[in-house]
């Protein structure tokens, strides 16, 4: 298989020829290329690889001040010849000029390339860096969280330095934020001192703390026991509040005062209570209480002050606590608020064959 250059340059060895105006022996006239010759062309002077690239030879020996003084000139024209270094070593001066003196083949000019050449040009890039392990790292799902994460820390540091805004805006930095939630809480309170509901105050109707359903009344000795329906007559003072007062449930609770004795229970249930006025309430309760025996003392206060009134007898007054719970709609807590009256007479008289 021949290359490509064993056709186009001569061989290493060409055949010798003797004569004065060739000392190498090389003959006069080499193969040419016929790609890049044509018939009648001015024939170029050989190639020499090796002249090209050896510095200290004699075709660069202008470059160290030496020019012509290396060698003499043996001949004129084309015949010349200059001794070569060391003494010895002669050469065709045409083997040595400079490789701009070339004269380009036809066909061929300084941006473009003859369609006879075969040969093409291949752009290849430059390669890059290689990448570091801190970039492989940022590529990564952790280094893309750890990203974020320092993102949100440097805005939130600037945010508190009042160097950028709150949600994109330049303008809201830190100061203008508690300015305006200081503003809020103010305006909050203001609004809460006149919106939530006060808890009402009750009390007692002094003249008739209670009333009773007379058919509901029941004693009895064996089991010991008492029973009866009635209403609590409360009044309820609202003066305080600058909303009305619903009360979703109102839960009483009655207590002998002297033995502390759960007596009566009721529920008001849903009502509601103007603002800024005082107005009767009647809660109804259920009497209910009951005994091991008659020797009971809850049981015996409660039948000695409502008994049957027997000529020359006085009847024990009766005295009560009232613990009222109320669930107030516009209030999350359950206040309670307790009461007590005494001196209280009986609303009622038990017949004399009852008990």
């Amino acid at each position: 298989m021949t290359s490509r250059l064993s056709t186009d340059f001569p061989h290493t060895q060409p055949p010798r020829q003797s004569g004065y105006g060739n000392p190498f022996g090389y003959a006069d006239h080499q193969p040419h290329n016929s790609l890049y010759y044509e018939q009648g062309e001015e024939e170029d002077e050989p190639f020499d690889v090796r002249a090209d690239f050896d510095g200290t030879g004699p075709r660069w020996s202008d470059r160290y001040g030496q020019g012509q003084g290396i060698g003499q000139d043996v001949g004129k024209g084309e015949g010349s010849l200059r001794s070569g270094l060391g003494g010895g070593m002669v050469g065709d001066d045409r083997s040595y000029r400079p490789v701009d003196d070339h004269v380009a083949p036809t066909g061929h000019t300084a941006n473009t390339k003859s369609a006879t050449s075969r040969e093409e040009l291949v752009s290849v890039p430059v390669l890059g860096a290689e990448w570091q392990k801190s970039e492989l790292h940022e590529l990564s799902r952790r280094g893309q969280s750890e990203l974020r994460g320092e993102k949100r820390t440097r805005a939130w540091r600037e945010w508190t330095r009042d160097q950028r805004g709150l949600c994109g805006s330049r303008w809201f930095t830190r100061r203008i934020l508690v300015g305006a939630i200081f503003a809020f809480v103010v305006a909050l309170g203001i609004a809460l001192f006149f919106l939530i509901p006060r808890v009402p105050s009750f009390e007692f109707y002094g003249e008739q703390p209670f009333s009773v359903d007379n058919s509901t009344i029941s004693f009895n000795r064996t089991p010991t026991n008492f029973s009866f329906s009635g209403n609590l007559n409360l009044y309820a003072d609202a003066s305080s509040s600058y909303l009305p007062v619903h009360f979703t449930s109102l839960q009483a609770k009655l207590y002998d005062l002297t033995t502390d004795k759960l007596i009566a229970t009721g529920d008001w249930g849903n009502h509601r209570i103007a603002h800024k006025d005082q107005q009767p309430v009647l809660l109804p309760v259920t009497f209910s209480y009951s005994a091991l025996n008659t020797s009971d003392t809850t049981w015996n206060d409660m039948y000695d002050a409502c008994g049957h009134l027997w000529t020359g007898t006085t009847r024990p007054d009766l005295k009560f606590r009232l613990v009222l719970r109320m669930s107030i709609m516009g209030l999350v807590n359950h206040p309670e608020q307790s009461t007590q009256i005494s001196d209280v007479t009986c609303p009622f008289e038990l017949p004399g064959n009852s008990v």
